[in-house]
């Protein structure tokens, strides 16, 4: 596969073993390959693994391959999935029937390596294409959703109220702000610091930061930015990096108990760079 793009991971789904053999054989070298041998298996490896595409096979016991590509097409997160259908029937109606499933391209056994790596790259191509225009809108509508409350109104509200207040604000809106995150970007709670500093980074990547992890340890992590997710306003304004600071803090309380942020440096502060310091307590 293209350097450009990242390893994929290829469903091939089969009641044979000796026909996922085959297609592992030709494509391990270039891809990750999930083997499955029913339509039940393939339904709950999609689930488990998210797969980049799918190979399946039409006439299997239980649950046949145009009840595994529908089911694959009706939900959302998999609705985008490729699946290439590979079934030694050759009638014209049972080709109607997988398109008409939901299928993205037809090839019929025996496979032609050539042919089934050809049409795995095109559709590949699509696919990671698609999923960066989708980035790039959630990308889009996090910015939109979350900058105008922190670069339009959160300096007015700063302006208009006693210096001593600033911080029961800031703690105000930050909740506002972390309760919208957690809900609309964070599916899964991480069971380790690892999962924690990627998914921290994520989040605020999502509103147009430049955060990477830095430092790892048992005690917690550090993180680095090199963007701020504020735009020109949080380069002038320090109240926002005091916003970051409170999202970090309440998005590691919902996965430890405790947990204490330090800001090293700010792109605010003329430091060129954000450092964030989390260490659990």
């Amino acid at each position: 596969m293209d350097n450009q793009f990242p390893r994929a991971k290829i469903l091939a789904v089969d009641d044979e073993p000796v026909n996922v053999e085959l297609i592992s054989g030709y494509l391990e070298k270039d891809y990750e390959i999930i083997p499955a041998y029913s339509g039940k298996e393939a339904l709950e490896k999609v689930r488990l693994t998210n797969p980049d595409i799918v190979l399946l096979d039409i006439m299997m016991p239980e649950v046949k391959g145009y009840e595994v590509c529908e089911q694959i097409k009706f939900h959302d997160i998999t609705r985008f999935t490729p699946i290439v259908i590979i079934t030694a029937l050759t009638e014209i109606e049972h080709k109607i029937k997988a398109i008409e499933a939901g299928a993205d391209d037809f090839l019929t056994k025996p496979i032609n390596r050539i042919e089934l790596i050809t049409r795995i790259k095109s559709l590949l191509k699509t696919k990671y294409y698609h999923d960066q225009l989708v980035r790039s809108k959630e990308q889009i509508e996090a910015q939109n959703e979350f900058k105008t409350i922190m670069t339009d109104i959160l300096p007015l509200i700063l302006q208009s109220i006693p210096p001593g207040k600033m911080t029961e604000v800031i703690g105000q809106m930050s909740k506002r702000v972390e309760d919208v995150i957690w809900d609309k970007y964070i599916k899964d709670i991480p069971k380790e610091i690892a999962e924690t500093a990627a998914l921290t980074c994520n989040v605020l990547n999502k509103l147009g930061g430049g955060f990477s992890v830095k430092e790892i340890s048992q005690k917690g992590y550090v993180l680095v930015n090199d963007k701020c997710p504020w735009g020109e306003d949080g380069r002038v304004n320090p109240a926002l990096c005091m916003m970051t600071k409170a999202i970090f803090a309440r998005i590691g309380v919902h996965i430890y108990k405790d947990i204490n942020v330090n800001l090293k440096k700010t792109i605010a502060g003329k430091d060129g760079c954000c450092l964030i310091e989390l260490i659990l307590r």
